[in-house]
């Protein structure tokens, strides 16, 4: 049995399905994990009553689908500016558990206090596929995917024990020996539905603001659709075709198994989630996120569904796309597997490398709260 941190990336709510889904496959072989987050992720965690060392989230600022870079760096000054503190409180707690792994997905400041520590780190994401496999780009894309490298390199672990990836799409690795490549993890909750194809398009934006034009051409389109996290309009009745919805679990994994398609950005746990579901997507990636871009770029190679990158949306696209619903429903027929099982024994191969760590069981461990001021003035709604 072996103690593991478990850090992730606190924006949004992919990091925060795939992490428990890991964590609780992990819990069921004997480890113990604590969790380390800040923001959505946070709350959904300590909502269902985890213990978790609390830490800065950092965000996106998005309008009209388009990264604000200088908004973002202004939103996230204060944990920038505080640093130092962060990672020096957070190697303290570390010490007070005292974990055998730090498995990280996207989380910046827990791998510096891991390193601080001495503690080994396996680093478990999508993102790194940026940096540590080989694909060709078109040369327009080439200087999207230069900055993207450099964000992820001061974000990811510098020399990690072993790296982890999962994706839908299989590039070639840089560095077979030290890195592992398996399939989406899909939650259970996902893998439980019975999907058939429904009536209605699931559309589903996390940040919405800016994007209310693709409303009339919902409402143009000779389709159903169930509309996600955009505000319901003032005169519903002119959008005869349109069901808005605010998010939901349950509901939305209802909506996610009866769509005849998703029409969504291109974030990577709602894109695997709806090809292991056999559902054709069509995707508008966030301008300014160069992971969607890639994502979006490997959707349409390997024929799954359609992209429209680096612009607006338009009529003409989505019908486009709805007609091409049958061949892209026959490229699915044989759904993507899952990488669950493979992602689990990965870890627990890391584990069994670094030695035998047998620990007598633990009290209850209650994490200082100190932070979470800090954290709460940086949250925002995501």
């Amino acid at each position: 049995m072996a103690r593991i941190v478990y850090a992730l990336s606190g924006q949004g709510r992919g990091h925060t399905s795939r992490s428990l889904a890991t964590s609780d496959a992990l819990r069921k072989r004997g480890h113990e994990v604590l969790f380390c987050c800040g923001g959505t992720a946070r709350e959904i965690l300590e909502a269902q009553g985890e213990t978790v060392l609390r830490v800065p989230v950092l965000r996106h600022v998005m309008k009209d689908n388009v990264l604000k870079p200088y908004q973002t760096v202004f939103t996230n000054r204060e944990a920038i500016w505080r640093k130092s503190q962060i990672v020096e409180r957070l190697s303290d707690e570390f010490a007070d558990f005292g974990p055998d792994l730090l498995i990280t997905d996207f989380e910046g400041f827990s791998r510096r206090a891991a390193e601080q520590r001495g503690l080994p780190v396996l680093s478990f994401n999508h993102q790194q596929i940026i940096t540590e496999t080989r694909f060709a780009l078109p040369l327009r894309y080439r200087w999207h995917a230069l900055m993207a490298k450099t964000i992820i390199k001061l974000i990811a672990p510098k020399n990690p024990e072993h790296l982890l990836l999962s994706s839908f799409f299989f590039p070639p690795l840089k560095n077979p020996a030290k890195t592992t490549l398996v399939a989406p993890i899909i939650r259970p909750a996902v893998q439980a539905l019975a999907p058939h194809p429904g009536e209605h398009v699931l559309v589903y934006y996390n940040q919405a603001e800016g994007s209310e034009y693709l409303l009339d051409h919902l409402r143009q389109t000779d389709a159903h659709f169930v509309v996600y996290n955009f505000p319901t309009p003032p005169h519903p009745e002119a959008y005869p075709n349109l069901v808005f919805k605010q998010p939901s679990l349950e509901g939305f994994l209802e909506d996610l198994a009866r769509s005849r398609a998703i029409m969504c950005t291109a974030g990577f746990t709602l894109m695997s989630e709806a090809l292991y579901l056999g559902k054709p997507l069509l995707v508008i990636p966030n301008r300014g996120l160069f992971e969607q871009t890639l994502n979006a770029l490997f959707l349409e190679r390997e024929r799954l569904g359609q992209a429209v990158i680096d612009r607006r949306l338009t009529r003409a696209d989505l019908e486009t796309f709805l007609s091409r619903l049958d061949a892209y429903a026959d490229r699915l027929q044989n759904r993507p597997a899952c990488g669950n099982k493979e992602a689990v024994a990965c870890i627990e191969g890391v584990l069994s490398r670094l030695g035998p760590s047998v620990h007598a069981p633990s009290p209850a461990f209650s994490a200082p709260v100190e932070a979470a001021s800090l954290t709460d003035a940086l949250a925002g709604p995501d």
